[in-house]
């Protein structure tokens, strides 16, 4: 994103303020669907991700919270997008007065994580890299898709799901492959974070990562800074005093909340291109797949993606600043220092390399 892009979004951004209230980590459930659907090629989706399994969401027939439901949509399923739009009806009571239009009718936005449905070409082998390691990272491509367990599982997330399900954007590390009636699987597993748990996924589903996906951005720049606003619930990536990338975030709770993401300077210590997120194991949230994370607090807060809410721009968080798939990576790439491809994951012992990022808010 170049300098003039960050401005455009801003002024969006400011025309359709944003939301407080609304997932911060999901508690996984069962999926309704349980084989890939097929959409038109290049269509923009979105997939209801708002309540847990089961709940519904209204469909409006006007962009405002106050308009008749035509209908109601339930969680997990798929639309096609057509526009995105600002509310007709200011509502004094949300900050974020965007929403979606669909075929169906209207649904408010943070409702809607949007999606691709990328299908993908199944490798008939898995690459070997330098250090004699077989296996690959791979990133879920379409809307959500089940998978097969190869045993009983030990995460919770699973333990607590009749029928476990992969969502958009999640980042496993893949370590075999099978051909079973014609229809090739990944064996997917978590490297980082997570009980030894493993699960046979659709390949079709899974878009490989290449080096170039995880390639460092400018990394001979060193006077680089992150700069985080808790009041704006924005990021900017600073290389000096020229800011070279914006976006805006979902931060913990500012210091009177319950979850509170760390003001002050801060220094990254760890990176890693997927890690398993938790808090307590159960009572919390326990979430798979996170991807493009990048720790700067002793805590454990970092910059990461996130696929289970779209309410960016209103404080959500568990304490970490949650960004957008694209966001998170560019910031991971971006940032110093640089991660290799395998293993994946960087802890830092020297601090003189990376870069600081300034949490500021009152």
């Amino acid at each position: 994103m170049t300098k003039n892009d960050a401005l455009t979004r801003r002024e969006f951004l400011k025309a359709g303020a944003l939301t407080a209230g609304a997932l911060a980590l999901p508690n996984l459930g069962q999926s309704r669907i349980k084989k890939l659907q097929t959409f038109p090629d290049g269509a923009n989706l979105g997939r209801i991700i708002s309540g847990d399994i089961g709940a519904w969401t209204e469909i409006k027939s006007e962009p405002n919270i106050s308009a008749p439901a035509i209908g109601h949509i339930y969680r997990d399923e798929v639309v096609e997008i057509k526009h995105e739009v600002i509310a007709n009806s200011l509502d004094l009571n949300r900050f974020n007065q965007r929403w979606v239009e669909t075929s169906q009718g209207y649904i408010y936005e943070p409702y809607v994580q949007p999606v691709k449905n990328k299908i993908n070409k199944p490798l008939a082998k898995l690459p070997v890299n330098e250090q004699g390691q077989i296996g690959m990272w791979v990133e879920i491509s379409v809307p959500l898709v089940g998978l097969e367990l190869t045993r009983s599982p030990e995460s919770f997330w699973l333990k607590d799901t009749l029928v476990p399900t992969l969502y958009y954007s999640q980042v496993f590390w893949a370590i075999d492959i099978r051909e079973i009636n014609g229809k090739t699987d990944y064996l997917l597993t978590q490297l980082y974070g997570a009980a030894p748990d493993s699960f046979w996924v659709d390949a079709t589903a899974c878009r490989p990562l290449t080096k170039e996906d995880i390639a460092p951005i400018r990394p001979e720049v060193q006077n680089k800074s992150v700069r985080v606003d808790l009041d704006y619930q924005t990021l900017s990536c600073y290389e000096g005093k020229n800011e070279v990338y914006y976006c805006d975030i979902s931060s913990g709770g500012k210091p009177a909340g319950t979850w509170i993401t760390p003001v002050g300077e801060n220094i990254i210590w760890r990176k890693l291109v997927s890690i398993h997120m938790s808090a307590s194991g159960t009572w919390a949230f326990d979430t798979p797949g996170i991807g493009w994370v990048t720790f700067f607090d002793s805590n454990g807060a970092a910059v990461h993606s996130t696929f289970w809410h779209n309410n960016f721009g209103t404080a959500v968080s568990h304490g970490c600043v949650n960004c957008r798939p694209e966001d998170a990576q560019f910031i991971f790439r971006w940032t110093n220092p640089v991660v290799n491809y395998y293993p994946g994951e960087l802890t830092i012992a020297g601090m003189g390399i990376s870069t600081h990022v300034f949490v500021s808010g009152s």
